[in-house]
């Protein structure tokens, strides 16, 4: 991966007065480099980082001829859970991060954390763009920033450490790390005790036996390295959830950027940019999920017809809920969901 340096104080200073210079030549000036500050706060190891959004960092520079470069931080300029509002406040000028960090902000998002429609990631995360394109901008969401990219990850399963899911009555007591406040409604409907924590905390609560399992993809446990904590996995075909994630740009910096270099960003982002995001999340989800079958054996559980007609019980009345949600957010919410599943199948074909 390449990055250009931040241009220090001298150097700047240099590439003004020589661009005075060609100025009086009668030559045309150079544009200064437009530097933009990446909240760093996810593994950069972690390939979503440097397989992922480190290579459409190159793009940018590469499609501006080096007038837009990125510069990821060497520390988090903000925590995930401030991440979008960073951006707003001009905190940090680019970031990435689950809208599921700041529970009831983004209420609409929530319509991806419903269960069984995340059958493969890349296809969903190009749905989810054309969604948000057609149903959800236009509600005024997220304007204080410029949206380049919308996607999900790969269908969460449950990953056991105590104990093996194959009902919900397998459920009743067992502590469980949950990565959003819905899929936490509904596994305590079920019975389960939601702990929340974040993925950096997760190692600890596995490893010391403070929760009996977690929802999660398969690919972050192998991420965070508590695969070998997993004992059991039941994997719910289409996801017990799915999580929805943004690349956001402030609006003022984005506004430094020249006519032509916006363009040439928007052309490698946007459903681009999604379907890049949501195919990687897949292909290591997949990956992870293939390693578990081996090692697990019969303690890798697909869920069962009766299993899922109880999740579908339990998921119905958070449905109903974001179904009220979208309508006060002028939104149809049957539409938006009918419109999304129309695409994932175009898509799938």
């Amino acid at each position: 991966m390449t990055y250009s340096k931040v241009l220090n104080r001298r150097q700047v200073l240099a590439g003004t007065a020589g661009a005075a210079a060609l100025v009086t030549l009668g030559r045309p000036a150079r544009a200064e480099t437009v530097v933009l500050r990446y909240n760093q706060w996810f593994p950069t190891a972690h390939w979503s980082q440097s397989g992922g959004l480190y290579k459409w960092f190159d793009q940018i520079k590469e499609v501006t001829n080096g007038r837009v470069v990125v510069e990821p931080s060497a520390k988090p300029l903000a925590p995930p859970n401030r991440n979008y509002q960073a951006v707003a406040d001009g905190v940090t000028d680019l970031a990435w991060g689950p809208h599921g960090y700041t529970p009831g902000v983004f209420p609409l998002t929530e319509m991806v954390e419903l269960p069984f429609i995340t059958e493969h990631a890349g296809i969903s995360s190009a749905a989810y763009w054309r969604l948000w394109k057609e149903k959800f901008e236009k509600t005024g969401m997220q304007n204080q920033v410029v949206t380049l990219a919308m996607h999900v990850t790969a269908g969460g399963n449950i990953h056991m450490n105590n104990g093996v899911v194959r009902s919900a009555s397998d459920l009743s007591g067992k502590k469980l790390r949950v990565p959003t406040p819905v899929v936490g409604r509904v596994l305590q409907t079920m019975g389960a005790v939601p702990i929340n924590g974040s993925l950096s905390e997760l190692r600890e609560m596995m490893s010391r036996g403070i929760v009996d399992g977690t929802a999660i993809s398969s690919e972050l446990t192998v991420g965070f390295k508590v695969d070998k904590y997993v004992t059991s996995v039941t994997e719910v075909p289409g996801g017990l959830f799915s999580s929805s994630a943004f690349v956001v740009i402030s609006q003022d910096k984005w506004a430094q950027i020249s006519p032509e270099d916006q363009q040439a960003i928007l052309a490698i982002s946007g459903e681009k940019l999604s379907r890049f995001m949501g195919d990687l999340w897949q292909k290591f989800d997949d990956e992870a999920k293939a390693a578990f079958k081996s090692s697990l054996g019969e303690n890798y559980i697909t869920a069962s017809p009766e299993f899922i007609k109880e999740l579908e019980g339990h998921f119905a009345e958070e449905r109903a809920s974001w179904l009220k949600q979208a309508e006060a957010a002028g939104v149809n919410g049957q539409e938006a969901l009918d419109f999304y599943q129309a695409q994932i199948a175009a898509l799938g074909k």
